[in-house]
């Protein structure tokens, strides 16, 4: 198996679920917290361009400015400097596998 990359947030209790599920797997793992090490814009423009997402999918739903974001007129690259500066804004966890990008997926 490839290597498997996570971007996460620690204190985030489905980014550990979905750890702890990889782990059980056996992949070999490389962690990132997004609070701690934020994403670049050249980073979320490859995660959103892999997975063939717009920069509105990848607004975290649970976030308090989802609804404001979604309904306001922001373009691509202002909605990804709004994720550059408050990672809390980001779906997760991010993982991506063999080439594959998964943003909160259901691993259960």
């Amino acid at each position: 198996m490839g290597r498997v990359k996570v971007y996460h947030y620690s204190r985030c209790a489905t980014c550990r679920r979905s750890i702890n599920m990889l782990r059980k797997e056996n992949h070999d793992l490389e962690l990132r917290d997004i609070f701690k090490d934020r994403l670049s814009r050249d980073e979320i423009r490859m995660i959103l361009a892999k997975a063939g997402l717009s920069a509105r999918d990848l607004v975290r739903r649970r976030s308090r400015a989802y609804r404001e974001i979604l309904e306001g007129a922001y373009s691509d690259d202002e909605i990804i400097d709004m994720l550059c500066r408050d990672p809390s804004l980001i779906e997760r966890p991010i993982i991506i596998m063999d080439e594959k990008v998964l943003v909160r997926p259901r691993l259960e």
